[in-house]
């Protein structure tokens, strides 16, 4: 396996605990991985130094050319009082965490591996730097922090340091709220996870559709003017990815709408 850093780690690790929220036997099992991954990265200083560099650089919004250069710059040579074979030994405890299958390949993983060669090329012997390669990732993470960050990527590209409490926390509250959920709800909610901001909003139009068209079947006087109550607030259940508080919005719109349907059967 080609050498990983510590981005594609923490998402793959990100990845596993979500998944084990819908699959309650694996649950200790992901538990066990993350307090494992944070203990690897306390107890190393290069570790936690990469930890934060990438951090930095994915979060950071800097339009300006020129002081995005020196932002990413400023960044990477934090790493010129290591060797590149030190940072390489500290890498290797961090193998255990992911298989070759597990990597994603997607835009947060190419801007991991953007980033990653910035680092070891920064402090490769001279006769050993790529220069093209080089110059491709430092344009693509270049690029990534002058782009400007909407409010809805928090949730999806957030470099999240996972702790222990929050950990405890996250699986206390999973059971608490969704130990009855039936299949349906189980599979509405892995989607939600799985899904980007697109596909959320095309699920929310198909439940409004479909719950639409059964309260208009609906007619009865005594419940009429609670029908178009319901009818009303759906319509105006709209609103343009980046908006304020989108992400939770449309899960919690998606789960009402989920549950009225439910009801209406």
């Amino acid at each position: 396996m080609k050498s990983i850093n510590i981005g594609i780690v923490n998402l793959v690790v990100s990845n596993s605990l979500k998944e084990s929220y819908f699959n309650d036997k694996y649950i200790n099992e992901s538990k066990t991985l993350v307090s494992d991954f944070i203990n690897v990265v306390k107890n190393s200083p290069i570790l936690q130094l990469e930890f934060k560099v990438f951090d930095n650089i994915e979060n950071k919004h800097i339009e300006n050319e020129l002081m995005a250069t020196r932002y990413i710059d400023n960044n990477i040579k934090l790493f010129e009082v290591y060797t590149i074979n030190e940072i390489l030994n500290e890498r290797k405890k961090l193998n255990r965490f992911v298989g070759e299958n597990q990597i994603p390949d997607n835009s947060k993983t190419k801007l991991y591996e953007a980033i990653d060669v910035l680092i070891r090329e920064s402090i490769n012997d001279y006769d050993k730097i790529d220069v093209d390669e080089m110059h491709e990732s430092f344009t693509h993470v270049l690029n990534h922090v002058r782009k400007p960050k909407q409010l809805n990527e928090s949730s999806e590209t957030d470099f999240e340091e996972i702790t222990e409490e929050i950990l405890e926390i996250a699986i206390k509250k999973f059971n608490e709220r969704y130990d009855v959920l039936t299949e349906d709800d189980r599979s509405l909610l892995n989607t939600l996870v799985q899904s980007d901001d697109t596909q959320k909003l095309e699920l929310l139009e198909t439940y409004k559709n479909e719950t639409l068209m059964s309260l208009n079947k609906m007619s009865n006087s005594s419940t009429e003017e609670g029908i178009q109550k319901a009818i009303q607030r759906i319509k105006e259940m709209t609103y343009g990815v980046g908006s304020n508080n989108f992400k939770q919005r449309i899960d919690e719109d998606i789960i009402k709408l989920h549950e009225l349907k439910k009801d209406l059967l």
